[in-house]
């Protein structure tokens, strides 16, 4: 069961939410939700004193306090927790990638990207790994921590939150093995996760442990949207 937090201070967006949520739960039975919902920012942030939930359901534009700062304090207390904004602005898309948000919906919300969201919330993956020969010895590397691969001659560098691999092998090679949607071909000596880039600019894409690449001429709007799209 997913424990779902619902807080707008509109009466009209919070049955809005809860309606769709409950024609996700119609089509999606393999799901139960809990549904808490809260018309302040107070009443919220009271509940959470006692209560962990799993699902946050947020608008931005609550009272003195706006979701973004309300999701701020979520984080502190839960990392895991899935945070989905619902908003009439689209003024707070970099503080959404930056909470690491599941999605941001602009209102009026469509049935299909709020069943998007859900999807985003409700999934469970199976880790996929890679496995690499790293000197003398065979590493198991969850696809999903992979930051970047960087080319150095012959070998390949696989940099992941708390170790490095390097592997003999081709970054075509490579790149075969990560399928996931999220990896970037970056040039030709290196691939990215675009779900780990913290901040990019026309001229420097960094990275979330500070590695900075090189933004290709004329591939900044393409690398944005991308980022964008593979982070909420």
């Amino acid at each position: 069961m997913y424990k779902v937090a619902i807080c707008d201070d509109e009466e009209k967006c919070v049955k809005e939410a809860a309606a769709l949520l409950e024609d996700y739960n119609k089509t999606h039975p393999q799901h139960t939700f809990a549904v808490d919902v809260f018309m302040s920012s107070i009443e919220l942030l009271g509940a959470m004193e006692k209560e962990n939930y799993d699902i946050y359901l947020l608008d931005i534009y609550i009272d003195k306090m706006n979701g973004i700062e309300i999701a701020d304090l979520i984080r502190k207390k839960d990392e895991e927790a899935h945070i989905v904004f619902m908003t009439s602005s689209n003024a707070f898309y970099k503080d959404a990638f930056r909470i690491h948000a599941v999605h941001y919906l602009e209102k009026p919300i469509l049935k299909e990207d709020f069943f998007d969201a859900m999807d985003r919330a409700c999934q469970k993956e199976d880790t996929r790994f890679l496995t690499v020969k790293d000197g003398n010895q065979v590493c198991k590397v969850a696809i999903g921590d992979v930051l970047y691969v960087e080319s150095e001659d012959h070998y390949k560098r696989i940099a992941t939150e708390n170790d490095t691999y390097m592997v003999r092998s081709t970054l075509k090679e490579l790149m075969d093995e990560l399928t996931e949607e999220y990896f970037y071909a970056l040039g030709v000596k290196s691939i990215i996760n675009l779900t780990k880039v913290l901040r990019i600019t026309k001229d420097t894409l960094v990275m979330e442990d500070g590695k900075e690449f090189s933004v290709p001429r004329g591939t900044y709007r393409t690398l944005s949207e991308l980022i964008i799209k593979h982070s909420f």
